[in-house]
């Protein structure tokens, strides 16, 4: 197997498993086996990205596809890679206009400040926590932050963060009892995976942060308007 191969997928396995766990000797070894910080942020958003839509899938017993459509779809994403299908080129899903000015912005002050996955998580982040729904605003954001919730729909919320596979139809009927909604237990559902994939990410920033801090790998321009400290919070 390739290094870099190597050092991608035991990354990324720490990332879904035990995001807790990673560590600046994490990321020196990705580098060592010749990945750019770029890279390794790279591989971590689609990462946390199959973690969120896993949990939802789990949670709510979505139908998986059939190993013949895996195999088309994964053609797809070799021969156009996951920027083009997610609607990167698409009118009014990317405001790129804004993002070069804010890119320009930066050179001038000299100051990281452009992040297009940064950009693409926030307005997800406040569509499901502040956009219109079911749920108060103030609950989702308890859930997405895996802050204690009382009752059932708390308890259902940290399981599927925690143990999304272990969700059942009890766990639903338990909910419908206490008079939860299909869409308020839809919303609850998509909070808790996006709070389990925002902790996944802020684990491998922070772990790129005191590795640079640390002196274990050099400043890596590719990720020096990425790793932003409203990003990820005091280090």
């Amino acid at each position: 197997m390739d290094e870099r191969l190597r050092a991608t997928l035991g990354l990324l396995e720490k990332v879904t498993l035990s995001p807790g766990e990673i560590l600046p000797a994490d990321i020196a070894t990705a580098r060592a086996a010749g990945l750019t910080d770029r890279k390794i942020l790279d591989a971590t958003y689609v990462c946390v990205g199959f973690n969120i839509i896993a949990r939802i899938a789990d949670a709510l017993g979505f139908d998986v596809p059939s190993e013949d459509l895996f195999a088309r779809t994964a053609k797809l994403l070799v021969i156009f890679g996951y920027r083009r299908l997610s609607g990167f080129w698409t009118p009014g899903l990317y405001n790129r206009s804004g993002d070069l000015m804010l890119r320009m912005s930066s050179l001038v002050v000299k100051q990281p400040a452009f992040d297009p996955y940064d950009r693409k998580f926030r307005r997800l982040q406040k569509a499901v926590l502040s956009g219109p729904g079911s749920l108060a605003p103030a609950i989702r954001q308890t859930i997405s932050e895996g802050r204690p919730l009382s009752g059932v729909l708390g308890t259902y919320a940290e399981k599927v963060s925690q143990h999304a596979y272990m969700v059942t139809d009890e766990d639903i009927a338990e909910l419908h009892q206490a008079d939860y909604t299909d869409d308020q237990i839809f919303e609850a559902t998509v909070c808790a995976a996006l709070g389990a994939g925002l902790l996944r990410l802020e684990q491998v920033l922070r772990a790129i942060r005191l590795a640079q801090a640390e002196g274990t790998v050099s400043a890596d321009a590719s990720l020096e308007e990425s790793c932003t400290p409203s990003m990820i919070g005091a280090t």
